[in-house]
């Protein structure tokens, strides 16, 4: 589980080819993997994750269980829709969450008659966060070089959230947003934004995005204006938060496994063992290597 293929292969005296088709035949004994056959769940994430420079592939997680159901290859529509199509009861769907990645929802709207597509809430602050930070450097680009300094130094205060300031923080944002008028009202927008997602209703958090585009609007600001736009094409989406609350954040920490596993065998060259050990990474007693026979070994 933790050793490269050649590590183990000397370590045991034998070819890298047997060990390689040793742990393919024993990780797909052991985990069940049918590929012809994907299972389906009823909420489930999608999220795209590096193979290696410029090369992704896609994570199809069970967000309830907790574990990886499939990886397809690339990021794009028809290999998405390949795997959609093989399962055996996509009905059980109902919930789909990813970030707005247009192939995604294509996919999952062509393949999926029930599932409602839900964009994941941190991918919206995310752009957020970035058009303040927009904002930031267009405002320290206008300064003298004397003059930049307050904005950079405090470009990461900006983006926490306010209840998580301490006083000092406060009195130094405060200091910040007096002097800049312009960002004081974008880190507002901002602020609301997060606020915006405590709504308790559908109904409730529709009508106080009406608003919130409204100031928006009314503020001039540029990097806030072009927002607008997302919140139009993924309005539905996006609102769908309100209905079923549910996030991709075990798939960003999925994510960040699968960095870790990367960097165990200082990269792959073989994608399909990458797949695999992202598989075997979904079970903790597999990932301790408490596992008999010869098996332990990998």
């Amino acid at each position: 589980m933790h050793q490269t293929v050649s590590r183990v292969a000397k370590e045991e005296g034998v070819s890298e080819s047997l060990v390689r088709r040793s742990f393919t035949e024993e990780t797909a004994c052991y985990l069940g993997i049918d590929e012809r056959k994907p299972k389906a769940s009823r909420v489930i994430g999608l999220d795209e994750f590096s193979v290696k420079k410029r090369m992704f592939d896609t994570t199809i997680s069970d967000l309830e269980e907790r574990k990886v159901l499939g990886i397809v290859e690339g990021c794009g529509k028809n290999n998405l829709e390949k795997y959609f199509t093989a399962l055996a009861d996509p009905e059980i769907v109902e919930v789909a969450v990813m970030d707005m990645h247009e192939p995604f929802r294509q996919a999952v709207q062509m393949c999926l008659p029930r599932a409602n597509i839900v964009v994941d809430k941190f991918h919206v602050i995310r752009r957020v966060n970035e058009a303040l930070d927009k904002m930031r450097t267009r405002l320290q680009g206008k300064e003298n070089k004397g003059s930049r300094e307050p904005l950079f130094r405090n470009r990461y205060l900006l983006l926490r959230k306010a209840e998580s300031l301490s006083y000092e923080e406060q009195s130094k944002l405060a200091r910040l947003l007096n002097h800049y008028p312009e960002l004081a009202a974008a880190w507002s927008l901002k602020e609301s934004l997060r606020q915006w997602y405590k709504n308790p209703s559908h109904a409730g958090a529709e009508i106080s995005l009406c608003c919130w585009e409204d100031s928006v609007r009314k503020s001039g600001l540029k990097e806030f204006g072009a927002l607008l736009s997302m919140f139009r094409n993924w309005r539905d989406e996006i609102l769908n938060y309100f209905d079923y609350h549910v996030t991709n954040g075990f798939v960003e920490g999925k994510n960040n496994r699968i960095k870790v596993i990367k960097r165990m065998a200082y990269g792959y060259r073989n994608i399909d063992n990458l797949r695999r050990r992202i598989f075997l990474s979904n079970n903790e007693i597999a990932a301790n290597t408490k596992v008999s026979g010869g098996f332990h070994a990998f």
